[in-house]
Order: C-alpha cells, then structure tokens, then sequence
C-alpha cells in the first residue's frame, strides 16, 4: 500500500501550532529569564502566539475540508495536534483577558485598609520593585472595599503567644517562595512569593496583635504586587487562603 503523502496544510496547521504555544510559553519565561522586557512580552509575544494558534486552527479547518474531496491525504495526526495546541494557546490568552476585565486596577490588597500592615525586611528586597509600599489613597481602598468586602481582619479567641504560633505555622504551610521574618516580639512574619509563567513576585506581610477584649487576638495581612497596576484577583486569593489556613490550624 503506497504510503500517503502528508498535506501541505496538514503540516503548516502543525507547524503553526507548535510554534504559537512555543511562543506563549516563551512570552512569560523569557520575561522572567530576562529575554525580553515585559512590554516585548505583553504587546507583541503574547498576541503574535494568539495570532499564529488562529492561523494554525485555521489551517487544520481547510484541511478537514480539503480531506473531504481527497480521503487519501495524510497529517491527520499533525492536525489533531494543532487543534489541540492552537484552541489551547487562544483559550489561555482567552482567559487571561476575560480575567483582568473582572478586577479591579489595584495590586496592593490588605485586611486592615485603616491601618494596614507595614513591610519592614522586605523593604530592601524591593528596591528596583516599580511599585512601592504605600497602600494607597481612598480612591484604592473604595476600590478593595467593593472588589473584595469579605477580606476582613481574622479574630482569634486565643493568647497571642499561641495566635503567633498559629499565624507562623500557617504562613509555613503556604507554598510561598520564602519567609523572610519570624518576629513574634513585634508580632511580624513577612513573606514573598514567586508566581510561575512570568515569575512575577509579591510580598506578604502578616501582623499578629492583641484585640480590645482578653485572651483575644487580631491578625492582619497585605499582600502586595512588585509590579503591575492590577493583579488579577492574585493578593486576594493569596490572603483567603492564608487566613483559611490559619483557621485549619
């Protein structure tokens, strides 16, 4: 049986394919390998990967087609694979997209909007970081309260030496990248995490205080972006599992 001959839009379909989720990949790890900066990243790698996966899912559908008149045609495998590729590759940049227009345009989400949790150790790990420490103005905190309303202080009904021990063990519990200080005199543990793709980093601050009432405590926590105006939801996530975790303990 003669062998059939692989179709020319089989193999650019793959190629294509390939190619853009190649690309997508590469748009966050160049940026956190230091390739290519973040706008090389944002404006022209991630767009041109959501460009190549249409072409090549459009390729695979002249293909289907094309099959139809010529059954004999080869690269069904090679099509499959770009299908698979190029809807995965537009349906990540899909998403991410969708995501970012459901939050707000803040990076710096904390329990305490009052008076929220200062950063002390992580101060000078931020040095180059485009964002600073300061919380923010009212135009930000209206913007958490509305986003975010269920991020709230944790009350605990316990000592401090033991609301301490708790924050501690939870904070270690957390896959975060390193915890940075375990203060209990001043009741501080600050943290950071590195997040994959474009290995983006955020610093954690985690305040352990005694409340108003006896053998209650409070703990606060903020998280904050090094960079970005929005975080997509990222701090706030990052806080409700914490405090779920300190909960758990």
């Amino acid at each position: 049986m003669d062998q059939q001959k692989t179709s020319k839009w089989a193999l650019l379909s793959g190629i294509f394919g390939i190619v853009a989720a190649v690309l997508l990949v590469l748009a966050g790890y160049g940026y956190q390998w230091n390739w290519w900066g973040l706008g090389t990243a944002f404006t022209w790698l991630l767009p041109g990967s959501g460009v190549l996966a249409l072409i090549g899912f459009s390729l695979a559908v002249v293909f289907g087609f094309s099959r139809r008149n010529n059954p004999q045609k080869g690269g069904a495998g090679l099509v499959v694979l770009a299908l698979i590729l190029s809807i995965g590759v537009m349906s990540t940049i899909g998403y991410w997209f969708t995501e970012a227009q459901e939050y707000p345009p803040i990076h710096d989400i904390s329990t305490d909007i009052e008076n929220p949790p200062t950063f002390r150790a992580i101060v000078s790990l931020r040095a180059d970081a485009p964002n600073d420490t300061t919380y923010g103005d009212q135009e930000k905190a209206d913007m958490q309260r509305e986003a975010y309303p269920n991020i709230e202080t944790l009350y605990l009904d316990v000592d401090y030496n033991q609301a301490f021990d708790r924050a501690l063990a939870a904070a270690e519990q957390m896959p975060w990248e390193e915890i940075v200080t375990r203060d209990r005199e001043s009741g501080l543990i600050e943290a950071y995490d590195k997040l994959p793709w474009f290995g983006f980093v955020d610093d954690i601050v985690i305040r352990v205080d005694t409340a108003q009432t006896a053998d209650s405590t409070r703990i606060d926590v903020r998280s904050v972006s090094r960079i970005g105006r929005g975080d997509i939801g990222v701090n706030a996530h990052r806080i409700r599992d914490y405090l779920e975790a300190v909960k758990d303990q």
